[in-house]
């Protein structure tokens, strides 16, 4: 399979929450989320058992979680992205690799998690992988980690659970651990400074081959529930 084998399924006029193929598509401007019922982790439609659902949001051309999947078929993965271009990459992936394990979501990190996954949707760990940081302050109010994304992380991660962040940018990274530690729901899994610059067998993804190679600073970050 190759992105290209993939097509949009809708027009804008059209738009609407549709799974098809192992993809969740939640469109954009829309406010009928409530009204369509996302099918519980279990359901056939979905992973069709009750293994534990682990979730990668900002997934870009999905070479990391991908990679989890496959070594990992005990466990069920969902790739979050808002690019359908990227969505493409990432579904071609999982289709070469055979993944039946595996769920891609093409719409917003926060809209998703806030109307489609409700309490009988239990995550136990999430991954952000070199979000965006934008860094000029007038774009501040698009960072992910911040405000309600992390309000409805905390409701839907279970008790024990871990969110783990991997970055390149250092104020960035102290901005997410601000963020993070500012309220009683998560502590860091590492002492202060709240990171690490080695994670042994984290595994790999485009950004992360990229700013390396550039010779930047990885940081990986994680926070207990």
């Amino acid at each position: 399979m190759k992105p290209k084998d993939i097509k949009f399924p809708y027009s804008w006029k059209e738009r609407k929450p549709l799974l098809q193929d192992q993809i969740l598509f939640v469109p954009k401007y829309y406010d009928k989320h409530t009204q369509w019922r996302f099918p519980d982790f279990a359901d056939p439609e979905l992973f069709g058992n009750t293994n534990e659902v682990l979730i990668e949001y900002c997934s870009g051309n999905g070479s990391w979680i991908a990679e989890k999947a496959m070594q990992n078929p005990d466990k069920n993965w969902i790739a979050v992205e808002k690019k359908f271009e990227r969505v493409a990459k990432i579904w071609a992936k999982s289709k070469n690799m055979n993944l039946k394990n595996f769920l891609i979501v093409c719409g917003d990190a926060i809209e998703f998690t806030k109307y489609y996954l409700t309490p009988q949707h239990i995550i136990h760990s999430a991954y952000v992988n070199f979000p965006d940081p934008w860094p000029k302050e007038k774009h501040a109010k698009h960072r992910l980690l911040q405000g309600e994304f992390l309000v409805e992380l905390s409701r839907v991660i279970i008790k024990g659970g871990t969110v783990t962040v991997v970055t390149d940018d250092d104020v960035y990274r102290d901005q997410v651990c601000d963020e993070m530690l500012k309220t009683p729901d998560w502590y860091s899994a590492f002492c202060y400074p709240f990171f690490t610059k080695q994670w042994p067998g984290y595994g790999s993804s485009y950004f992360e081959e990229l700013w390396r190679a550039k010779g930047k600073e990885i940081f990986y970050l994680q926070f207990s529930h």
